[in-house]
């Protein structure tokens, strides 16, 4: 990663996405990367389109997509010389998208391509999104999930680690539809996997493990949050859209991803409501929740890609698998309320709110005076800070 960026999965038709008014739009929210992922010639289509305001692309070319479900390893090299020679002429292409959830028996095809890809494009990323520590075994092809993770960096030597996990459940779950026999097998797993839980645990169990995995292989990470109602995950509120944002700077993610900007379509299983933007480009209200979202996050996210995470911890009642704080450099103790707290190697330090119902007052013990950022500087604060509901604030 070059930069501190802010993307999503899943973006505009080709109908609307060589628009200027939605791709102004996108711009206006916040959105600096965009997913393309179209038949080539929409792709090239749309790419001039987003630089005029300011967006840069990873590209997803249906030749690369061919590839990874054909597991063709053989043709990786000369396909994706010709891939990249058809979008060299733009320059804001940040890379290519090559796939999303693989298991562990593509990795030596995947593998094949981001190799060939560094050959021919060695200033481009590649993207792989990974599955979430709540797909099963049958679905990983590995005995457990931080095998997988392990296994994806030896093999695959990914750019950085990207994952998606959606924890939110409660809508009415009696009006899911039932799994039917007319989809693929993937698919059947995937709503499998939904419908095994009432609840989801495990958030930071796989912030914690993608974290561990992305510093043993000097890899950055980045957490695709949900956002969309679908299926049986709720309609999110600000808060909580904002508690997953800010769990991703706490735990040192170089990128943030939302799922999903463009409303997919009609789908009888999954019950598409409240993305980003409707399907005729229009913005629901989650629009303007991401974008007053990005505009307080942005500059805490560009400050932190400059550096790097150290350690992570909890106070109050901590979550399973996670670290109890005890103290950290100067920074002594915390009381009053559950918060997160990622600590980075300039001695910065990242405090959460864990509640994304309330606010909480945190009081700190520091060895020395605290500084809080804030328009691009630190300025002295006091030792008591509160923080609206998933909300956050760097100090030093």
């Amino acid at each position: 990663m070059k930069r501190f960026d802010i993307t999503f999965f899943f973006g505009p038709d080709p109908k609307h996405v060589v628009m200027d008014e939605v791709i102004a739009d996108m711009a206006a929210s916040g959105i600096t990367l965009a997913q393309l992922n179209h038949d080539t010639d929409v792709n090239r289509a749309a790419l001039p389109v987003m630089a005029k305001y300011g967006i840069r692309a990873d590209v997803g070319d249906p030749r690369i997509t061919k590839l990874y479900r054909e597991d063709n390893a053989a043709d990786a090299d000369e396909v994706v010389r010709q891939v990249v020679a058809d979008y060299a002429a733009f320059d804001n292409v940040e890379g290519f998208d090559i796939c999303d959830e693989p298991h562990s028996d593509n990795f030596a095809t995947l593998a094949a391509i981001v190799a060939a890809f560094k050959k021919y494009a060695p200033d481009k990323e590649t993207v792989i999104n990974l599955y979430p520590n709540y797909a099963s075994p049958e679905q990983l092809h590995d005995v457990d999930y931080i095998s997988h993770l392990r296994h994806f960096a030896e093999v695959v030597k990914p750019h950085f680690i990207s994952y998606d996990h959606y924890h939110f459940l409660g809508r009415d779950q009696q009006q899911v539809a039932q799994i039917d026999d007319t989809v693929d097998e993937r698919e059947r797993m995937i709503r499998e996997s939904v419908q095994a839980c009432t609840d989801r645990g495990g958030f930071f169990r796989n912030m914690e493990d993608v974290r561990t995995v992305g510093l043993e292989n000097d890899l950055e990470q980045m957490l695709i949050v949900l956002l969309i109602e679908h299926g049986p995950y709720r309609n999110l509120t600000r808060a909580e859209i904002l508690w997953e944002v800010n769990m991703c700077l706490a735990y040192g993610y170089h990128r943030l991803s939302y799922f999903t900007y463009w409303n997919p379509g009609e789908d009888p299983y999954w019950r598409w409501e409240n993305a980003m933007c409707n399907r005729d480009g229009s913005k629901c209200q989650h629009w303007y929740d991401v974008q007053s979202i990005n505009a307080e996050v942005r500059p805490i996210g560009e400050y932190l890609f400059e550096t790097k995470s150290a350690a992570v911890f909890h106070t109050g009642d901590p979550e399973p698998d996670t670290t109890p704080f005890a103290g950290y450099g100067k920074l002594k103790a915390v009381s009053g309320g559950n918060a997160v707290i990622g600590c980075f190697e300039d001695g910065s330090f990242y405090i959460v709110n864990r509640d994304y119902q309330k606010s909480v007052t945190l009081t700190l013990e520091a060895d020395g005076d605290l500084t809080a950022f804030a328009d691009g500087a630190f300025a002295p604060c006091g030792n008591e800070i509160t923080l609206p509901a998933g909300g956050g604030i760097l100090l030093k």
